[in-house]
């Protein structure tokens, strides 16, 4: 029914460059330590990661992330990584679209791409709060682009929701253990049906900590064809971030 599927190719992250991970320690929900930061950066260099934009949060929740404070952190993180790796890091952003996101648009997003438009976007798991549409028309007046960071999250989306979305011209990223069940059924068909439907842009790991990443990893079971749609996406990603 759904044709044979196959283990991702040993190699697919050999020169990778990884859009969305909380590896920034001590800022959010991420890695608590810069001692398992820089652990887990040790391991990704061994599966082939190349580049790698650390995207904290930015939300209600954390009130002490802002433009200033973030990027002064994670230029003192970066002098930390180089001493034990040769992956090459920057800073950009997770912001979610609550009452803060108008502000973090005033002080100036932290932007996926060298270029200073792509900007990564998340909305509540359960229900797209009042106003985000807006939110959103607003900073592409200003020639930013959004990238809806894990869409097969959302509890609340359908099939309807992703195709409106398509047409608005938000961009998509996909979370790469939703192909292996890390966040449950529901994001798993959803994830399948984005990148079967050619509806991903680009592709993340969304990293929070690096046992989930070992465990589901080898998990991930593709057609040939999602592979070959998988792999586009992480050439996508290089082109982006340069």
């Amino acid at each position: 029914m759904f044709g044979f599927r196959n283990k991702l190719p040993q190699d697919i992250f050999k020169g990778a460059t990884d859009l969305h991970c909380h590896l920034l320690p001590g800022v959010d929900d991420g890695f608590s330590t810069v001692e398992k930061s820089l652990h887990a950066l040790k391991k990704l260099e061994e599966h082939g990661i190349k580049k790698m934009v650390l995207t904290p949060h930015f939300m209600k929740d954390y009130p002490d992330n802002n433009r200033t404070t973030i990027t002064a952190k994670f230029e003192a993180y970066k002098e930390e990584a180089a001493r034990v790796c040769g992956i090459e890091l920057h800073i950009a952003g997770e912001y979610m679209m609550d009452a803060r996101f108008l502000e973090h648009f005033k002080q100036g997003f932290l932007t996926l791409d060298k270029q200073g438009t792509h900007v990564l976007c998340e909305t509540s798991y359960l229900m797209c709060e009042q106003g985000v549409s807006e939110m959103l028309y607003e900073i592409m007046c200003s020639d930013y682009q959004p990238v809806i960071a894990h869409p097969e999250r959302y509890e609340y989306a359908n099939k309807d929701d992703y195709f409106k979305w398509v047409d608005k011209r938000f961009k998509f990223q996909l979370n790469i253990l939703s192909l292996a069940g890390a966040y449950g059924s529901n994001a798993v068909a959803k994830s399948q049906y984005l990148l079967k439907e050619g509806l991903y842009d680009y592709v993340g790991s969304d990293m929070h900590g690096l046992s989930n990443y070992e465990r589901f990893l080898p998990e991930i079971r593709l057609s040939n064809k999602n592979i070959e749609r998988l792999e586009q996406l992480i050439e996508n990603n290089k082109k982006l971030v340069g």
